[in-house]
């Protein structure tokens, strides 16, 4: 399916102008974001730090970043939580994104319906040979960086009269004060590899990035260093001439980053 062939399902997430995407991977990086999005400029836009309780974030064993399900819990601790950045995609690029992700056609012809009615609202699909299933879950925002109104979601007036705004956004002080927000937001998943394992070395320099950005948008730097930290080493970053992925998802050779795979500065050169 062509990303112009996309269809929109406005009752995924809870988002009234797109798809909230909550993303914990190398996608933490907006920079990342805008070069694999292009519709939209507004797809790669970060609009809130949230997380995502009762999972546990891991480098599973096929060296990239997964979130696995964990029994429910009260008592919320670093092992136990996801915290990621917020976007709110237009359908053309949640389409793109879908290929990054390894959730295509070419992986899996013939999607098989989720056949369990209790969990038809987290994912419509079994995952099949998709490297990632898309699962819709509850996500708490504890910061908007941007007006959640925009996106059709309610807060309290108090909020809205406080807020100074500019060009969309709000200061951060005014939003510390803001109670957490729960929506729904599509989250990219593998059923299959829950594994703990080693990082690819290529995703080591973007996972970086992603940290780095994100820490700066509010990401828990204390979260970070007790969960992250253990599978990704400090100090590496993405060379200069850049790696931005396979637009066919998953593919063994990323190791290698071989030379047909789309690099930062063929995209830049394209624009």
């Amino acid at each position: 399916m062509s990303p112009e062939q996309v269809v929109h399902h406005p009752h995924s997430t809870s988002s009234k102008t797109g798809t909230f995407y909550f993303a914990y991977g190398s996608n933490l990086s907006a920079y990342q974001m805008s070069l694999r999005l292009q519709h939209s400029p507004a797809s790669s836009e970060p609009v809130g730090i949230a997380r995502l309780d009762s999972h546990a974030w891991i480098i599973c064993e096929r060296g990239y970043a997964n979130v696995v399900a964990l029994p429910e819990s009260n008592a919320a601790s670093d092992h136990n939580t996801v915290w990621g950045v917020l976007y709110n995609m237009h359908p053309v690029d949640e389409a793109r994104l879908d290929m990054y992700e390894g959730h295509n056609e070419a992986r899996n012809p013939i999607p098989e319906i989720n056949p369990d009615p209790e969990t038809q609202i987290i994912k419509r699909h079994l995952q099949g040979g998709w490297d990632y299933n898309k699962h819709y879950l509850p996500i708490t925002v504890t910061k908007w960086l941007r007006d959640p109104t925009e996106y059709g979601i309610s807060v309290s007036n108090s909020f809205l009269s406080s807020s100074h705004m500019v060009n969309g956004t709000a200061h951060e002080h005014t939003l510390a004060s803001h109670p957490p927000t729960t929506i729904r937001a599509l989250v990219y998943v593998d059923e299959f590899r829950t594994t703990p394992g080693k990082i690819v070395q290529e995703y080591i320099g973007r996972m970086n990035r992603g940290i780095d950005e994100s820490v700066q948008l509010g990401v828990p730097h204390g979260w970070v260093n007790n969960i992250m930290r253990t599978f990704i080493p400090e100090g590496i970053y993405v060379d200069e001439e850049g790696y931005v992925g396979t637009d066919e998802g998953y593919v063994e050779a990323e190791a290698t980053e071989a030379d047909d795979h789309l690099k930062e500065n063929m995209l830049k050169n394209m624009n």
